[in-house]
């Protein structure tokens, strides 16, 4: 029992240590201050991990049997954790904070410094290397794929495995289906709200986060929101999605559950259900709907359409096949996560070479029909900047958290409408109730707690089912 407890104790350490890393990377520091501060937590936390009492306390624990208890899938995390890093040499874990500070900020240079972007590649260059390096270490000593041993950085429950089962079936759905969309799109008469201001706009977002109970909104932990006055909608699903994480924290800190640190599908998974289920609902836009008219609308026949729920559902839920992974909807995020997917996985088994990467990209855009208008690389796979800052091996807990987040919702939307239909009243304490019970409070994978509530396991025909239904592809 002591040993557990020492285990745990390890793992709330490397957790606060990871939060504190995702503060710095969204500082002001100067990039030599980042480099040495991230470095030196960077440093701390391998120590930590890889430190002989860890591999000591985990056969204690294994004598004890505490890996088959409730709470035993963190015991096999940290295990997973130790074998691998204790393997990395410090020098590498040193080098690789360097260089992900390094091409992360000359990512945010690149649109503005001359030559900007030739710096940025040169570095991109070099991460990608010592990435590989990592990669095949951690692959030998886990005994797995080198893109399993990226996925299991994120979440313990994505495997390569998982990806040859999805991608395939939701790659067809959308081939089949991306022409039909675009015609679809042709019908719908909407009728834009031009010159949203963004003042109101983030005093729709404010009344948003206040309905749904939150009060203290951690910003230093996300991406600003880059509020654009000619699309009402981008800057509110943002911080409607940064709202599905902050609700899922404050449960989790509700119900004395310390935030398993590699649980990143039940994590995303909060954030699409609020960006994308809940923030597209014809629930929610009944809610919204007279505080937009109050705010953006002036008294006119013209305006009275442009307010009405049916305009404002056709704004809220129109297809845009853009080749930029923020702009994009739930149907075209399918598309843009199959491709960063494989581009990732070649990248990372050698058989693509980062100076390839641009026409690739393109490539891959055109097979999924997304026109694309890109001058440069800041226009394709620099667009943002995941992996600019090293993050590889992400994409696919993104399109199976949508997949779950759609689950979750479809379940909910046939077994608990009221959830659903109090959100019209601007009531959002149901539904967060029950996701804190249900979802948040949870010690089990996501995967796992799906078979549980719903009686399937990850669904990807409720997921093509849903978008069919929605955006009428059924006929």
């Amino acid at each position: 029992m002591k040993s557990y407890k020492f285990l745990e104790e390890v793992l709330y350490r490397v957790k606060n240590i990871e939060n504190t890393l995702k503060v710095l990377n969204q500082s002001q520091l100067s990039v030599e201050d980042k480099v040495e501060q991230i470095g030196l937590l960077e440093e701390i936390r391998h120590e930590i991990i890889s430190h002989d009492i860890i591999k000591e306390s985990l056969a204690e624990a294994d004598t004890l049997g505490s890996k088959k208890n409730a709470d035993g899938w963190q015991l096999k995390l940290i295990e997973r954790m130790h074998k691998s890093s204790s393997a990395i040499p410090i020098s590498l874990v040193k080098s690789l904070s360097k260089a992900k500070v390094e091409c992360q900020n000359l990512w945010k240079l690149s649109h503005s410094e001359p030559n900007g972007l030739e710096k940025l590649k040169e570095r991109f260059a070099d991460l990608m290397k010592l990435i590989r390096e990592v990669v095949s270490i951690k692959s030998q000593q886990l005994k797995c794929s080198k893109y399993d041993s990226l996925l299991a950085d994120y979440d313990s429950d994505i495997t390569e495995k998982n990806i040859k089962e999805i991608f395939p079936k939701i790659g067809k759905f959308f081939g089949e289906n991306v022409g039909k969309v675009i015609e679809e799109q042709k019908k719908n008469k909407v009728v834009n709200i031009r010159g949203v201001a963004i003042k109101k706009q983030i005093e729709l977002g404010s009344l948003c986060l206040q309905q749904m109970g939150i009060t203290s909104y951690q910003a230093s932990y996300y991406q600003p929101i880059d509020y654009d006055e000619s699309d009402l909608c981008h800057g509110l699903f943002l911080l409607l999605r940064y709202s599905g994480y902050e609700v899922y924290q404050k449960c989790l800190a509700q119900n004395s559950i310390s935030g398993p640190i590699t649980k990143h599908i039940t994590y995303e998974t909060q954030g699409l259900f609020m960006e994308k289920m809940i923030g597209t609902s014809r629930e929610f836009i009944e809610f919204i709907q007279p505080h937009i008219k109050g705010k953006f609308t002036t008294k006119s026949k013209t305006n009275a359409k442009v307010s009405s729920v049916e305009n404002l559902y056709l704004i809220f839920n129109k297809i845009n096949l853009s080749f930029l992974l923020k702009n994009a909807d739930e149907f075209s995020l399918l598309a843009h996560i199959m491709l960063r997917t494989r581009l990732e996985q070649n990248i990372i088994n050698g058989t693509l070479e980062v100076e390839d990467l641009h026409d690739a990209w393109l490539e891959g855009m055109e097979h999924y029909k997304i026109p694309v208008k890109a001058k440069n690389e800041l226009d394709t796979y620099f667009q943002d900047e995941y992996w600019a800052s090293g993050v590889i091996g992400y994409f696919p807990v993104k399109i199976i958290a949508l997949i779950a987040a759609i689950q979750i919702f479809s379940f909910i939307k046939k077994n608990h409408y009221e959830f659903l239909g109090a959100i019209v009243k601007g009531d959002f304490s149901l539904l967060i109730s029950w996701l804190s019970q249900n979802i948040y409070s949870a010690k089990c994978g996501l995967l796992d707690l799906l078979k549980k509530i719903t009686g399937k396991g990850l669904d990807i025909e409720c997921c093509t089912s849903y978008l069919s239904e929605k955006y009428n592809l059924s006929q």
